[in-house]
């Protein structure tokens, strides 16, 4: 247990400065309170964090990585919390230094555990700042190709935060993922990955598919082997020309027959879990999640327990009930993401229409050419009507044509894109919606009946 600093006197100045920003900016109806109070913060006490942070004598976790950290970092708060620790954490998905910032200064009192996501790029000082008892590092995909250039500069970013934690805490790294794997060697990782089911005969490719990275070898460039695959180039792999291969990890989780939306059974370290969310990502995400809360002394037994109650997420996998039917908000934002939310979709037999929105606001990317390496197919072989929404509608629609289909509708507006998918959808059937960040809050904004707050502080997802 790490002794608290002394708290210098403005502490309480700084966060009274920042809670009256958050009141100001609500009033103001900016969407961006958290933003400014935590820009507050930066600029009047840099600081803050490492002081705040270090009151947090359970430890801190950090969660960073392309996909899976908003869920990830919720279902290790919710595993810390069954355990009777106070948690605090960036909920909103602010996950910048001003987010992080703005969180701490509004922890509830008896706050004794931090749990953060983190962008990639704020590693580099939120790190230092935050001393994490665990580093999670969830996975490297294709993803703001025009924030980062390739995957390999992101693998880097990884690769040395968890050479900032070495020696200090723990890293907690996707052993499926070669690319990432490779750039934490030499941190003593605790390892987890997943194996699966065969997967369902509409989501057999009817071409190449190219929401992979290059499968090649991290050490050498030679072509990778792979005795196991879930997702894009995630999976158990091996090189035969210099002889590097990802080891078997300590927490593997066997998904247990078909998930749905809202469900998905696992064995984990011996243990079944059952988990309140479906979907082969979240597999990889409650793998990380056990993971992480072994480094804190918690058995998967008991996370297992917590993860049973475990609900979406903002946007992820989220339920909205609109006049009656159900709608399904999937946040996606590039290939292997689109591609392995249409997996789920096309095995929830629920499911009788299919609504997918593409924006390219700076929170989404200004680049939707990615919507061509994401594996659309499988919707269309199996007939689901599709509606093409958000900004970039008619690109959506032109990407069905080249999938072999037809849009029922192109609607750049998000209430009347829901209306024609909810239209186009069978009696007693739900909507699936996938979206970009962007349009994903314009869609809760339409379903809901009122405008969502954007999440002004959030990096492009």
């Amino acid at each position: 247990m790490r002794p608290s600093p002394p708290v210098r006197a403005y502490d309480g100045t700084v966060r009274a400065l920042a809670l009256g920003v958050r009141g100001a900016s609500r009033l103001a109806r900016t969407g961006a309170g958290t933003s400014l109070r935590g820009l507050v913060i930066q600029k009047l006490d840099p600081g803050f964090v490492r002081r705040r942070a270090a009151r947090l004598d359970g430890g801190i976790v950090v969660v960073s990585g392309t996909n899976g950290k908003t869920t990830t970092a919720a279902m290790i708060a919710a595993i810390l919390r069954s355990g009777g620790d106070g948690v605090v954490t960036n909920a909103s998905g602010a996950n910048l230094f001003r987010g992080v910032a703005a969180s701490l200064a509004t922890m509830p009192t008896g706050s004794r555990a931090g749990v953060f996501e983190v962008d990639e790029g704020a590693l580099a000082r939120l790190v230092p700042a935050l001393r994490p008892r665990a580093l999670v590092l969830t996975n490297v995909f294709r993803d703001q190709l025009d924030r980062f250039g390739e995957p390999e500069t992101v693998a880097g970013l990884l690769g040395d935060a968890a050479r900032l934690v070495r020696g200090t805490g723990a890293v907690v790294a996707n052993v499926d993922d070669p690319l990432l794997w490779h750039a934490v060697r030499d941190t003593e990782p605790v390892g987890y990955g997943v194996v699966t089911p065969p997967e369902p005969p509409e989501m057999a490719a009817g071409g190449p598919v190219f929401d992979a990275e290059p499968e090649v070898c991290p050490r050498c460039g030679g072509p990778l082997a792979y005795r196991r695959r879930t997702i894009a180039h995630l999976g158990a792999a091996s090189c035969a020309a210099c002889g590097w291969s990802t080891p078997d990890p300590p927490f593997l989780a066997e998904v247990r027959g078909a998930s749905t939306f809202d469900s998905m059974s696992l064995r984990l370290s011996d243990v079944d879990v059952d988990v309140g969310i479906g979907g082969l990502h979240n597999a990889y995400n409650a793998a990380a999640a056990v993971a992480a809360a072994s480094t804190f002394g918690v058995t998967a037994r008991d996370a297992a327990v917590a993860l049973r109650e475990f609900s979406a997420r903002f946007g992820r996998t989220e339920r909205l009930d609109v006049d009656g039917a159900r709608v399904w908000v999937l946040l996606m934002k590039n290939p292997a993401g689109a591609s392995v939310l249409v997996r789920q979709v096309v095995a929830e037999r629920r499911v009788g229409a299919v609504l997918l929105m593409v924006s390219d606001r700076d929170a989404d990317g200004r680049d939707v050419s990615w919507i061509w390496d994401a594996n659309f197919e499988p919707l269309v072989r199996r007939g689901l009507p599709i509606v093409a929404g958000g900004i970039r509608a008619a690109d959506v629609a032109v990407r069905v044509k080249y999938a072999g289909g037809e849009t029922v509708a192109v609607e750049p507006d998000p209430g009347r894109a829901l209306a024609a998918a909810r239209g186009a959808a069978p009696s007693g059937t739900d909507v699936a919606a996938l979206a970009t960040y962007t349009s994903m809050l314009d869609l809760r904004g339409a379903a809901l009946g009122s405008k969502v707050d954007a999440v002004a502080e959030v990096a492009p997802v």
